[in-house]
């Protein structure tokens, strides 16, 4: 059995496109955990609605959080889970229709050539599409100039997120490793990777798994990796130094010297890429 864990907010423009996506998988064991975070649209309304209509399949959160914000909300559903398999998504994408099995197939692979008792994380790329899910570009990863084997030293991916949540699944002891959450400032994917390349085994699929919808609200969308961004990011610098300092801080086995040197090693790559 797989739980879906999906963390609404706002979400009535593309929420039900998205659930019908999952409705429509060709896996199909597998429930739907769905925390909103106070949302003052309708998406409340539509949640209720297709856990009505579905209620083998979509269970709707009560808690009495309130707002915690994505990555939180992804954590706190997290919490609740004690099936063998997770997988994340985001309210406003649109899965392929293999994305489960093919996850899954990868994941009992993984399995086969370690133990079940080891934390294993499967991730995959993803087509970038506009809100209209005309394609932007067919790979996330060369959107971004990304290198997905990073994900194989936890320190560089400390460094350099290249795990988009919406495409991870996990098994129960990665679960294990990656509770309690203990840093903020990091997304809920980039917490997960790091924990389980430090504690487990990660490995990918390099096709794409998801239409990745970007619009005006996107919590953390795709940005195509050019000079333009590159700009951008130097002239932001301050905010991912201090996030880099942050992150050696929790992580004490990593010193943010150490640190900075993989980022600015990874993006003169990426660069490099362009």
């Amino acid at each position: 059995m797989i739980t879906i864990c999906l963390a609404t907010y706002n979400g009535e423009k593309y929420v039900e496109q998205q659930l019908e996506s999952l409705l429509s998988q060709t896996f199909e064991d597998f429930k739907i955990l769905v925390r909103d975070d106070g949302s003052d649209d309708k998406t409340q309304e539509l949640l209720k609605k297709y856990a009505k209509k579905y209620p083998d399949k979509i269970e709707v959160m009560q808690d009495t959080q309130g707002r915690l914000g994505s990555a939180q909300s992804f954590m706190r559903i997290l919490e609740q889970v004690q099936t063998s398999y997770v997988m994340f998504c985001d309210q406003d994408d649109v899965w392929i229709k293999n994305k489960i099995e093919v996850t899954l197939k990868k994941m009992h692979e993984l399995e086969k050539s370690y133990s079940f008792d080891v934390p294993l994380l499967v991730f995959t790329d993803m087509k970038v599409v506009d809100r209209e899910l005309n394609i932007l570009n067919e790979s996330f990863w060369n959107y971004q100039k990304l290198d997905p084997n990073i994900a194989y030293d936890w320190k560089k991916l400390l460094a350099q997120n290249v795990i988009a949540g919406c495409t991870i699944m996990i098994n129960l002891p990665a679960k294990k490793v990656s509770l309690p959450y203990k840093f903020d400032e990091m997304f809920h994917d980039h917490w997960l990777g790091v924990q389980v390349a430090k504690h487990g085994k990660i490995a990918y699929i390099d096709t794409p798994t998801l239409l990745y919808r970007q619009h005006d609200t996107n919590v953390d969308g795709a940005h195509c990796f050019g000079w333009s961004y590159v700009v951008y990011k130097l002239k932001t610098i301050l905010s991912p130094l201090k996030k880099l300092y942050q992150s050696s801080v929790v992580f004490s086995e990593i010193s943010f010297f150490e640190l900075l040197m993989y980022k600015l090693k990874i993006n003169i790559q990426r660069i490099f890429r362009l």
